[in-house]
């Protein structure tokens, strides 16, 4: 008996009823028959690789199914295929190629050999050019490392194929690395490495030549970072009852009492062993609603170093030499990566300067990459942003931009001021805004100055230490500028007294509290009003003549029912008053600038405005240093500032609590979109409800109009119908037809 035909009688053997493995002694000088004839072989393919070596694969497939029963004869076996496979990988057959490394799967499967050894050659043999070959053993790494980590996790072999993989990241061939990152995020998607490791290696695969590893990488965090907190269903594993939206449902009583207790043994078996699956996919997809609640981060939150990982991709991106769309991805991921570590890179920001412009493809894009995940944090110093900010108002927001530049542009500058308020100057303010100037820098100061008599004969500016409010003769127009602060600082302090008291009302006797409101309401309204009558003086009539309407009104309206503060009235008349007062004071402003209204300006008056303006600012700086006290005037100015202050604060806080991602769709504005055929046909289908289309046919079946003849016959009852003319017709007919022929069998 030739080899061969003992090769085929042994596989007859393997495959049929296995007597090699229940028998190996009995079978042994036949196996070590096979065994040399494959040492012959596997010698041949060394001395010639490209060349054809048939009956080697069957040698291989059958020595790697009973080597188990071997040995000590099969102990360099493994050896000798490793050794075969990575000596002459490009030039083998490549289905003896692919026989090999089944063969060699298979011993792995079987723990007899160690995965820390496999795995570096089958790395490197996704150099091939063989897309099955690449696909087989993707497919085996990604399982081979779910199974080890199946009943605990491994951390031992974790450890030592992460550090393995930033190796086969930074392989300069493109395929092996490629694998390697499609390896290390399969197995994040699988949920088996959750870890900062896996992160990291991921994070490394940036700094790789290649654009396309570059952009792989990116993508993951880009996934990841959309998909945290999304749920387990984003990330679930190919089985299909974790594939489900919902999830699988829990049984209810009736399928436990159904599955035990109902139908026949065989069915009772049937539904058992049903109920036992969806109870395990049950458990299954809790424990994995569990984990996802403790995972829901992003992947940028793990990098080990993120300010290095994002100056490596602002390097990449100064670069250049990359496509427009990978550009795009670099620019999200950095400022994503900016914005959840709080990092400060600098140079981000003049580089997305040249990218601020409408003709921009997908500049939403750069422009949320601009804004989003707070990359305009708090720590940015304005200084760096407010080129960028100019820029983006001086090409979005102008008269000769469309319409929707401009909705772009502004989304965009309030989205920014949100997260850093102090990027906003005054000019920025304007947005373009032109000042009318319809009189002379100073000349109210000069005005106020002389009807004070403040300067001497020579035209020299007095010294008086007393402050503008406090001058003694003072015209009618500084008296009304006095009521028309004392008047708004009354609204303030009464608006928040009735903020305050309203915030604070109890549950005591309202009673009480009503009848107290009431006496104190009529006696703070009438001293209010007299010291306002008081304070207003004999010129201001317009004024007394709107206070007397006003107490008029206050002695018709019934009492609020409402706690007040004392010297004051209601919200509503103090408005009032205030009203009148600025009504005043602008009459008066008005009848003080007439006489200077034909006057022309010597150089002697431009003099006397610089000194007064010069003495302006000293008092101001004095004030500042706390060598002078300020005017009642300059503490509204100091309360101001202090509110404008606290709003800032505010800002902040409400930009801290904004949501950090912007989406570069929500930078548009209101855009009407061409509509697809479905959603036509929808309309279109709508606006026929109610109306008859279709054939004739189909019209008719849904007709309310009265039934034919034979229609109503055939919907009688069976007595009704026998009943019937053509019944009887019939039965006669069919009687006399009877008749008849049974007359002609009687003749024959």
């Amino acid at each position: 008996m030739s080899v061969a035909q003992d090769l085929l009688l042994l596989q007859v053997l393997l495959l049929g009823a296995g007597h090699i493995k229940r028998d190996p002694p009995g079978y042994q000088d036949e196996f070590e028959l096979q065994w040399r004839h494959f040492k012959a072989c596997l010698d041949l393919l060394h001395l010639s690789p490209d060349q054809p070596s048939p009956g080697l694969g069957e040698l291989v497939t059958f020595v790697a199914q009973v080597a188990s029963c071997y040995p000590a004869l099969t102990k360099s076996f493994t050896g000798d295929l490793m050794a075969t496979l990575d000596q002459h990988h490009m030039l083998m057959e490549p289905v003896l190629r692919h026989t090999i490394v089944k063969a060699l799967i298979l011993i792995r499967n079987r723990g007899q050999l160690p995965p820390t050894e496999l795995l570096p050659l089958l790395f490197r043999l996704f150099r091939v050019q063989d897309k099955s070959l690449r696909q087989l053993l993707f497919r085996h790494i990604t399982s081979d490392i779910k199974n080890a980590n199946k009943k605990g996790r491994n951390e031992r072999l974790n450890r030592t194929l992460q550090n393995f993989m930033y190796t086969v990241l930074g392989d300069e061939h493109e395929g092996t690395a490629k694998k390697g990152l499609a390896v290390m995020t399969e197995m994040w998607r699988r949920r088996v490495w959750r870890d900062a490791r896996t992160v990291n290696v991921i994070a490394s695969a940036t700094s790789h030549p290649s654009p396309r590893i570059l952009l792989a990488a990116l993508k993951f965090f880009i996934g990841q970072d959309a998909g945290a907190g999304a749920g387990a269903g984003a990330d679930s594993d190919s089985d299909d009852e974790e594939r489900g939206a919902g999830g699988p449902a829990a049984p209810t009583k009736e399928d436990v009492y159904g599955a035990f207790h109902k139908g026949t043994t065989s069915s009772k078996k049937k539904k058992q062993k049903k109920l036992r699956r969806v109870q395990a996919a049950v458990k299954k997809a809790g424990r994995r609603a569990e984990g996802t609640q403790s995972e829901a981060f992003a992947a940028l939150q793990l990098l080990h170093d993120p300010q290095g990982f994002a100056e490596g991709l602002l390097r990449r991106l100064q670069s250049g030499g990359a496509r427009f769309e990978t550009r795009l991805v670099i620019m999200t991921v950095l400022s994503r990566a900016v914005g959840v570590h709080k990092l400060l890179v600098l140079n981000f920001y003049p580089f997305l300067q040249k990218y601020i412009a409408p003709h921009t493809l997908d500049v939403t894009t750069v422009l949320a990459a601009f804004i989003q995940a707070r990359a305009c944090h708090e720590q940015v110093p304005p200084d760096v942003l407010e080129p960028a900010v100019r820029q983006l108002v001086d090409q979005f927001v102008h008269d000769r931009a469309r319409p929707e530049v401009i909705t772009v542009g502004l989304k965009t500058v309030r989205e920014i001021c949100t997260r850093c308020p102090l990027v906003m100057t005054p000019e920025l303010l304007q947005f373009g805004q032109t000042t009318i100037v319809d009189g002379i820098d100073g000349l109210d100061l000069l005005r106020r100055a002389e009807a004070e008599g403040r300067f001497n004969s020579d035209g020299e500016l007095v010294s008086d230490e007393d402050d503008d409010d406090d001058v003694q003769g003072g015209t009618s127009s500084s008296e009304g500028e006095e009521e028309l602060e004392e008047g708004e600082e009354e609204l303030e302090e009464g608006e928040s007294a009735s903020s305050d008291e309203e915030a604070s009302v109890s549950g005591a006797d309202e009673d009480d509290d009503d009848d107290e409101e009431e006496m104190a309401s009529g006696s703070e309204a009438s001293g209010s009003d007299a010291e306002l009558e008081m304070g207003s003086g004999e010129e201001a009539g317009s004024g007394s003549e709107l206070d007397e309407d006003s107490e008029g009104e206050e002695e018709a309206a019934p009492p609020a029912k409402v706690r007040r503060t004392p010297q004051t009235g209601s919200l509503t008349q103090m408005k009032k008053r205030l009203q009148a007062t600025k009504a005043a004071a602008a009459a008066v402003a008005t009848e003080a600038a007439e006489p200077w209204a034909d006057r022309i300006l010597t150089s002697e008056d431009f003099e006397k405005i610089r000194q007064l303006q010069h003495k302006r600012l000293v008092d101001h700086a004095m004030q500042k240093h706390g060598l002078k006290s300020a005017s009642k005037r300059e503490k509204a100015m100091a309360a101001a500032e202090d509110a404008a202050e606290e709003t800032m604060a505010l800002r902040e806080q409400l930009g801290s609590m904004h949501d950090s991602r912007v989406a570069p769709d929500d930078l548009l504005g209101m855009h009407k979109y061409r509509k697809d055929k479905m959603e036509r046909m929808a309309t279109v289908l709508k606006g026929r409800e109610g109306r008859e289309f279709g054939a004739k046919a189909s019209l008719k079946k849904d007709k309310t109009g009265g039934l034919s003849n034979r229609e109503k016959d055939k919907r009688k009852n069976l007595p009704m119908a026998a009943r019937s003319g053509q019944a009887r017709k019939r039965m006669e007919r069919n009687k006399r037809k009877s008749n008849k022929n049974f007359r002609g069998h009687v003749r024959g």
